[in-house]
């Protein structure tokens, strides 16, 4: 059985688990049908990374041949159903709904959703890694999710995703600044405080975090604690359903993120107030989580939202003890040659390095122009509509013309 241990940095993985018994098996070589799935994912309509042997690498361990031959028939933001997809691949639609079935609820690589129940494909990234991994229960992780992690994670590292720059007005996430500065600034909105934000919700649930989990199913994770990746509102009857998150109540989803701020992590929440949708929530490491390390390695500043607060200092009372570097998730602060920079940029106004500073050099200001959360979800996704068009156009040329 996987176990974890606090501060380990690997899981042990349940071999019991494993295989075409479970419904986690996997393709012995790529087939046609898998090349033509793999073109699917490097559609920009998916933000997909050009097509390589990686791309076809993790296709291909995702759906068995069997699986592929009808997964080929899930064209990008088309969704079918099964009786669709068994009609267009021959095949009987009792048989059809069972492998789609799995792939949708067991396997967790296509988006099953409403009545008819349609599936459809789902962006490598954002998408298919976190619904892959996202589980309640650490006891479920087998090889089949090892071997997942260690395909995504040379895929991630090319940093396709930079091509895909994002209007920062808009972009989909915004970090909170840490509960041991927040409720001291001034000017701060209710957006900016994490009981504020979770005030109007009933229903909260509780996961294991996707990017710290195949950090450590690859022997690289840093030792935090995984399970703080939450999700409140309406959002939270189908996870809990589905085996992906645990059902708690406020409070211990307070307890949950203090908890992780103590270790370094800071609060991670979709840039928008909409009471209606829910919102979801993770704390983010430095070292693990993807969309911070894009923006260290791979300088996507477009994926997050300019902060509400900034760092100030006092150079007088800064002793350069370099404690504000190490806090710091986004390498945001330096120090040589008893230098000590800010990399304005990389901040993400989460407030650590202050709390990290025992002599007082640092305080957060407020931004003069910083933006509010967008007031919906559906504003959200509005305001990121021309950007995403645009950059599928322009990708789709480059490739055309290449």
């Amino acid at each position: 059985m996987i176990t974890e241990q606090h501060k380990t940095r690997t899981l042990k993985l349940n071999f019991d688990l494993q295989g075409a018994m479970t419904g986690f098996g996997s393709a012995s070589r790529a087939t046609p049908a898998h090349h033509r799935i793999a073109k699917y994912y490097a559609s920009p309509l998916l933000m997909g990374p050009p097509p390589s042997d990686g791309l076809l690498d993790i296709v291909t361990h995702m759906f068995t041949e069997e699986e592929a031959e009808l997964v080929m028939f899930l064209p990008p933001l088309r969704p079918r159903t099964a009786a669709k997809v068994a009609r267009l691949a021959g095949r009987p639609a009792g048989e059809v709904e069972r492998v789609l079935h799995n792939l949708g609820f067991n396997k967790m690589v296509i988006l099953a959703s409403g009545q008819p129940r349609k599936y459809t494909l789902m962006p490598i990234v954002p998408g298919t890694f976190e619904m892959a991994l996202m589980t309640n229960d650490l006891s479920t992780r087998n090889t089949w999710h090892q071997r997942f992690a260690e395909l995504f994670e040379p895929l991630w590292e090319t940093g396709y995703l930079a091509q895909y720059p994002l209007d920062i007005k808009h972009a989909p996430v915004r970090y909170l600044p840490v509960g041991g500065v927040a409720k001291t600034l001034h000017m701060a909105w209710p957006s900016d405080l994490l009981e504020q934000v979770l005030e109007p919700y009933k229903d909260f649930a509780v996961g294991h975090c996707q990017c710290r989990m195949a950090m450590m199913l690859v022997g690289k994770g840093c030792g935090k604690a995984t399970e703080n990746c939450t999700v409140f509102g309406p959002m939270v009857k189908p996870l809990v359903e589905r085996g992906m998150m645990r059902r708690v109540d406020k409070q211990e989803i307070i307890a949950i993120k203090h908890a992780a701020e103590l270790e370094g992590s800071v609060t991670w929440m979709m840039n928008e107030n909409d009471d209606h949708r829910g919102n979801g929530s993770c704390s983010c490491c430095g070292c693990c989580c993807h969309a911070l390390r894009a923006v260290k390695s791979f300088n996507t500043p477009g994926m997050l939202s300019r902060p509400h607060f900034l760092p100030a200092r006092d150079a007088a009372t800064c002793t350069l003890c370099g404690k504000c570097v190490k806090a710091c998730p986004m390498e945001a602060w330096t120090l040589a040659d008893k230098v000590l920079t800010f990399n304005q940029p990389r901040c993400i106004g989460c407030g650590l390095c202050t709390l990290s500073c025992k002599v007082g050099a640092l305080s957060l200001e407020p931004v003069p122009d910083a933006q509010p959360p967008n007031e919906s979800f559906n504003k959200l996704m509005l305001g990121m509509t021309p950007s995403y068009l645009k950059n599928s156009f322009r990708i789709w040329v480059k490739r055309l013309f290449a």
